[in-house]
């Protein structure tokens, strides 16, 4: 097969996805995604082959399927179409911001691209299409298509085919088979091209890597619920094993005084755990009463607004529930309560006292979820799950391999922990004019927002030695008195 390619970026497409596929004279590529480092060097590979990109598609809606496309679209010249579902750009735009978001509350921002640069992509640069709908687009005389179908796992989240010079591919990655609490699975019938009512295979199949370690734990995700050993109203909710002993070791760990930390994505996990936990506190009032269901994050509230209005993109059952009971939306969470940041957590619920946190980042490198792991894992009634596969190199797979694959009981850490401490005046006005130096002399475009600050700079300075009053002040009214101090 000459007409055919795939060229991987990603040197662990468990950590993030990007590859390059060359079919029938196109060139495609099959997802942009990044790590929470958001280190450029690991997207070298990808640089030789920008400028021959015909098409760029994207699966689904969180950094590690798309968090590298605000970086390249702002540092190189790239003017292929970028398809995408229409959820899966919402969400993956609050992605790109919360990851940024995150960052900045503990560390030094990152200089590679600005919360604008992630607004100016998904506002202009990414054309969403419905499911089962057909882009079309003309390659070097050649008619290359592509179409997403539901994938399951993410609102939105998507297998794309590809056709071009009579070739035909399937690219599967990250998504469910099984039904969720809200979406679909895949639909596996749907996805089989037919000649003449007859299916044909496809030429290609491009899917994710399955997990190589035999021990990874797998508890029971598609098996019905056993009887629990003590049952209560909670537990009726339980669809499958996985979510039974979800609920049990997190109830458990409520009643005896300790508090759960669950790390998540804002787009991936954190909408189907939500609607297990609200749904078992709406049936067990005490529950609700005596430990408080908080989901941390800056961008909760406009997460759960995308989703809430996106009910054609959920599942079968939730429309015909919707349909027979106007108003009951499954994201009403009723027991949910969003905050925004670490210090309106530690005010309404102290660390202290038993409750749930559901918090970025998944991998504990970074944001409110590392802070909060820091503080809460020297108590030993702390119960921290972790939701999927980790990457490798990160603190939550480190724990996966010491407390779940070896079995540790207790296990010493060596981590960074992030400060923000506000600088002096001093050092803050040579930070700043150390940054303006670097970029005059560099011949780049000095920022407006450092402009501004050098502008404040000087007019203050000017204040302190001439004893002026700031340009823009102006005396008080001569009718209204002047403040004393005491």
């Amino acid at each position: 097969m000459s007409d055919f390619k795939l060229i991987p970026i990603s040197k662990d497409a468990w950590e993030w996805q990007c590859s390059v596929l060359k079919i029938g004279g196109a060139t495609v590529l099959l997802d942009c995604g990044w790590n929470e480092a958001l280190d450029p060097s690991s997207l070298n590979p990808l640089v030789p082959y920008l400028g021959d990109l015909d098409l760029i598609l994207l699966s689904h809606a969180d950094l590690k399927h798309l968090g590298a496309l605000p970086y390249l679209l702002t540092k190189y010249h790239i003017s292929c179409p970028i398809i995408c579902t229409e959820p899966v750009c919402r969400l993956g735009e609050l992605s790109c911001v919360a990851c940024l978001e995150d960052r900045e509350k503990y560390q030094a921002p990152t200089e590679h691209f600005s919360v604008d640069d992630v607004l100016r992509t998904f506002m202009s640069r990414v054309t969403t299409l419905s499911y089962r709908e057909t882009f079309y687009a003309q390659v070097r005389g050649r008619s290359l298509a592509a179409c997403p179908y539901p994938a399951g796992h993410h609102i939105g989240g998507a297998c794309w085919t590809v056709l071009c010079g009579g070739l035909s591919a399937l690219y599967f990655v990250d998504g469910e088979v099984r039904r969720n609490r809200f979406l679909d699975g895949l639909d596996v019938r749907r996805l089989t091209p037919a000649a003449r009512g007859v299916a044909q295979p496809w030429d290609v199949l491009i899917t994710s890597p399955l997990p190589t370690m035999d021990a990874l734990p797998r508890r029971g995700a598609d098996e019905e619920p056993q009887e629990a050993s003590v049952p209560t109203k909670a537990m009726t909710v339980a669809r499958s094993v996985r979510d039974q002993l979800f609920l049990e070791g997190t109830i458990a760990t409520l009643r005896h005084g300790g508090s759960v930390l669950i790390p998540a994505d804002v787009a991936g996990f954190i909408p189907e755990v939500l609607l297990l936990l609200d749904a078992a506190w709406e049936q067990d009032r005490q529950l609700s009463t005596n430990y408080p269901l908080v989901w941390l994050s800056a961008m909760g509230d406009m997460v759960l607004d995308q989703i809430k209005t996106r009910l054609e993109w959920m599942s079968t059952e939730v429309l015909e529930k919707y349909e027979q009971r106007i108003g009951s939306h499954p994201f009403m969470l009723k027991n949910v309560r969003i905050l925004h940041s670490l210090e309106e957590l530690c005010s309404a619920h102290p660390l202290s006292r038993p409750k749930v946190i559901v918090a970025t980042s998944q991998s504990l490198e970074g944001g409110d979820a590392r802070e909060l792991f820091l503080r809460m894992c020297g108590d030993p009634r702390t119960l921290l799950w972790l939701l999927g596969l980790p990457a490798r190199g990160t603190l939550a797979r480190q724990m996966l391999d010491d407390f779940v694959l070896n079995f540790a009981s207790r296990k010493e850490y060596r981590l960074q922990q992030h400060y923000k401490v506000p600088l002096p005046e001093e050092q803050l006005r040579a930070y700043y004019e150390s940054k303006i130096l670097e970029l005059t002399e560099s011949g780049q475009k000095v920022p407006p927002e450092l402009a501004q600050f050098k502008n404040e700079i000087e007019d203050l300075a000017r204040v302190k030695l001439e004893g002026d009053a700031p340009p823009d002040a102006s005396p008080p009214p001569l009718d209204e008195p002047l403040d004393a101090a005491p």
